[in-house]
């Protein structure tokens, strides 16, 4: 059976696999994400190599990343990885390592792998949208990858809940900033404890850190978790508004965490029912249903699996 190698490119890790054409994942693993270039194209060249080794009839490569990638596979940008923006992935990778390359964004990808063999199946519209350092959405219409004007659609972390200031940088009071695991869930519960101490705190460097203190009943994180939620989902509001589709997933590590997902869908319950117009459209039971992947955090590599398999059926 055909295989392929997909990475899974994140701001602190890159997850790898090798994916068959049944989307079955057959070898999995991780590795820091280098924040420059040279060494960065050097790590997953040589993490192909190690697969070609014990695998054969690899036929290419697939790639997830955050951010935008053209059609050319060059990263107009890169998420937090901002020192590579501009890099010419596809090209530089196939270079090396001679195997057909694509690159996919990795909201994308993700929505991509559930349609395939996941939580999307049964539906021809719905979003995914990926909750990690920032967030990335993927919009799907009538079966099909919805991009947008210049393929950008779909970085539902730009979107403005908040008032703003007459200056300053509008994207640090954006979704990416605020209900995002990382920098939003994080982020805002280690400046509160900086604070409240004076900066006599330990900074955690987990999202799951905080969500056990809340589970714990702590205070601080209980408050902080909360306006993540309710600016989490207004923003699942917003979308729902825009497009409409019938089920939005929840992708990302943190959409492992079943008491995550029931707190974001009870958050969801509550403020529909504050919202006139889809509330009225939920008593007619067709409210957008709110539920997480079923691919969760190997939804990026499968899609990206998936992106290149089909690219290469179809020379």
């Amino acid at each position: 059976m055909s295989k392929y190698i997909a990475f899974d490119i994140g701001g602190t890790f890159i997850k790898y696999g090798v994916v068959d054409d049944s989307g079955k994942i057959l070898k999995k693993g991780k590795i820091s994400t280098p924040q420059t270039e040279k060494p960065f194209l050097e790590s997953l060249s040589e993490k192909v190599k190690v697969v070609q080794k014990e695998y054969q009839n690899i036929l290419g490569i697939g790639i997830s990343v955050p951010g935008t990638p053209n059609s050319k596979g060059v990263m107009v940008n890169f998420g937090s990885l901002t020192q590579m923006y501009g890099l010419a992935l596809k090209e530089k990778l196939n270079n090396l390592t001679q195997l057909p390359v694509v690159v996919e964004n990795d909201a994308n990808a993700a929505a991509i792998a559930e349609k395939w063999i996941g939580a999307g199946k049964k539906y021809s519209n719905y979003m995914v949208m990926v909750l990690g350092t920032g967030i990335g959405g993927g919009i799907v219409i009538n079966n099909q990858i919805y991009r947008g004007g210049h393929g950008i659609a779909g970085e539902f972390g730009w979107v403005l809940n908040h008032g703003i200031n007459k200056v300053g940088e509008l994207e640090e009071v954006s979704q990416n900033f605020k209900s995002a695991t990382v920098m939003g869930l994080l982020r805002r519960y280690n400046q509160a404890m900086e604070s409240i101490t004076h900066n006599n705190f330990s900074e955690l460097t987990e999202a799951k850190a905080v969500i056990d203190l809340v589970v714990a009943n702590d205070q601080v994180a209980t408050i902080i978790f909360d306006e993540f939620l309710t600016d989490l989902t207004i923003n699942l509001m917003n979308l729902t508004a825009c497009f409409y589709p019938e089920v939005i997933l929840i992708g990302g590590g943190i959409s492992a965490n079943d008491y995550v997902v029931e707190k974001i869908q009870e958050k969801w319950e509550e403020l529909i029912i504050r919202h006139f117009g889809l509330n009225r459209i939920k008593q007619q039971g067709l409210l957008t249903e709110i539920k997480r992947t079923d691919l969760q955090n190997d939804a990026g590599m499968i899609g990206a699996a998936y992106t290149v398999r089909i690219a290469l059926k179809k020379k």
